[in-house]
């Protein structure tokens, strides 16, 4: 069953017009920043968190400040592997390029993608701990 691999919300993607200019704003709402890092293509990308929230937030000026620019919603998930099977089990489409990964947090993560109803992406994201790593199962 594919709700016992999600544990909750991981964050909420948003694209800034001026990533400094978000952070600050953010910050002013009581967000703190817990991780900075870049995609490959050397885009910065800061984490913020409030309480149990956090914003995935990256200079993007294309698609900021449109209304409902929320690029993704990300969901904590145990073995991303097994629930990758689930969902293409249960027939959702699958929007990357399987499981990918990212060197984002301390040990990178691994994610895939779905698409939702309305156009919006739902990612499966698993932080990989130190004591779980992929390339050591």
């Amino acid at each position: 069953m594919i709700s016992e691999y999600i544990s909750g919300l991981q964050h909420i993607g948003l694209p800034a017009r001026e990533l400094n200019r978000t952070i600050r704003f953010y910050e002013g709402l009581g967000f703190r920043e817990v991780h900075r890092t870049a995609t490959p293509a050397g885009v910065p990308v800061v984490f913020l968190q409030l309480g149990s929230c956090v914003l995935e937030c990256w200079e993007e000026p294309s698609s900021a400040g449109r209304a409902g620019a929320i690029d993704h919603i990300a969901l904590d998930v145990r073995d991303v592997e097994r629930l990758y099977g689930e969902v293409c089990a249960a027939g959702y489409p699958i929007t990357t390029d399987g499981i990918e990964t990212l060197p984002f947090w301390e040990r990178g993560v691994r994610f895939f993608k779905t698409q939702g109803p309305d156009g919006e992406s739902v990612e499966f994201c698993e932080i990989l701990r130190g004591d779980r790593t992929k390339e050591n199962e």
